[in-house]
C-alpha cells in the first residue's frame, strides 16, 4: 500500500507539467543514457568482455568517429525538430480520443499487462508494413537507404532515419496502440521504456544476456531484403524470414539466459 501512495505521488507530480515535455524528457533520458554506454563501448573497445558479445565480431572496433557524430547529429534532428512537434499533435489526439492521466485513475496491473501486451500487436502491425513500404525501390532510394547505410548497426542508429521514416516509421507504430486503446499515461510511459530500450538493443550489435536477442533485426541490417518486423510473427506470415531461418543467426535469435556468448552457445 506504501509503494501504490509513493507512486501515485511521483506519477502526481510528473504529470502535473505538461504531459508532451514529460513524455519527451522521459524518452531522452533513456535513448541517451542507453546510447551514451554504448557509444562509450563502441568508442574506446572498453570493457573488453563486451567483445565476445558482438553480433558482427570486427565490426565498429571501433566506431567510425566521423559516422558516429553524423549519426549523433541526425539524431538531434529526429528528436528535437520531428519527434517534439509531432508528440505534441499526438498528445493532442490522445486528449481528444480520450486518454486519461489522472493520478487517482491508475490503471490494475492487469490492465497494464493486457494494454501492453495489444501495444506489441500494434507496433508490430505498423512497423511490419510501414517498414517494407519503404523498402519499395523509390521510396528505398530516397527515403529508407539513410538507415541502411550502416550494415552493422549501432544502438544510435534506431533513430538514425529521414525525417519521413522516423514519423512513419518509427513514431506512429510506437504510439498507435496507446492512442487506439486509450491508455492511462502511465501505462504508457511504460510502453515507451520498454520498447525504446527494446529497439535501442536490436540495434545495439552486442547480443547479451537477458536482454532482448538483436539477431534477428541486425541480420535484416546485414542482408536488407527480409527481416522487416520487431517480433517476427508477421515476417513468418509473409515468409519474409525464410533467408533468416536457414542461417546459424536464426539459431542464435534468443533470450541468453546464461553469460555464455551466443557465438559460443551456437557455433558457426
Amino acid at each position: 500500500m506504501a509503494a501504490a501512495m509513493f507512486l501515485s505521488r511521483i506519477f502526481e507530480v510528473a504529470s502535473s507539467q505538461d504531459h508532451s515535455e514529460s513524455s519527451s524528457i522521459l524518452v531522452f533520458t533513456i535513448f541517451w543514457t542507453l546510447c551514451g554506454l554504448l557509444m562509450l563501448v563502441d568508442f574506446t573497445g572498453y570493457p573488453k568482455w563486451m567483445k565476445k558479445y558482438k553480433t558482427q565480431p570486427g565490426k565498429n572496433e571501433p566506431v567510425e568517429s566521423g559516422k558516429l557524430r553524423h549519426a549523433i547529429g541526425t539524431a538531434l534532428i529526429n528528436q528535437l525538430l520531428v519527434g517534439i512537434p509531432v508528440t505534441a499533435i499526438l498528445h493532442h489526439i490522445k486528449i481528444w480520443n480520450g486518454f486519461s492521466y489522472a493520478p487517482d485513475d491508475l490503471p490494475s496491473i492487469l490492465t497494464v499487462i493486457v494494454h501492453l501486451a495489444a501495444f506489441v500487436v500494434f507496433e508490430e502491425i505498423g512497423f511490419y508494413y510501414s517498414h517494407r513500404l519503404f523498402h519499395w525501390g523509390p521510396l528505398y532510394k530516397w527515403v529508407h537507404k539513410k538507415h541502411h547505410e550502416w550494415t552493422a548497426p549501432v544502438g544510435i542508429i534506431c533513430i538514425y532515419a529521414h525525417p519521413i521514416e522516423h514519423v512513419l516509421a518509427n513514431i506512429l507504430p510506437f504510439v498507435l496502440g496507446p492512442i487506439v486503446m486509450r491508455s492511462h499515461l502511465l501505462t504508457t510511459w511504460i510502453w515507451m521504456s520498454l520498447a525504446m530500450q527494446t529497439t535501442i538493443v536490436h540495434h545495439s550489435g552486442y547480443h547479451l544476456p537477458f536482454l532482448s536477442s538483436p539477431e534477428f533485426h541486425d541480420y535484416h541490417h546485414l542482408k536488407f531484403n527480409c527481416n522487416y518486423g520487431v517480433t517476427g510473427w508477421l515476417d513468418w506470415l509473409h515468409r519474409t524470414d525464410a533467408q533468416f531461418r536457414n542461417t546459424i543467426n536464426h539459431k542464435r535469435d534468443k533470450v541468453l539466459l546464461t553469460f555464455t556468448p551466443a557465438s559460443i552457445q551456437f557455433p558457426s
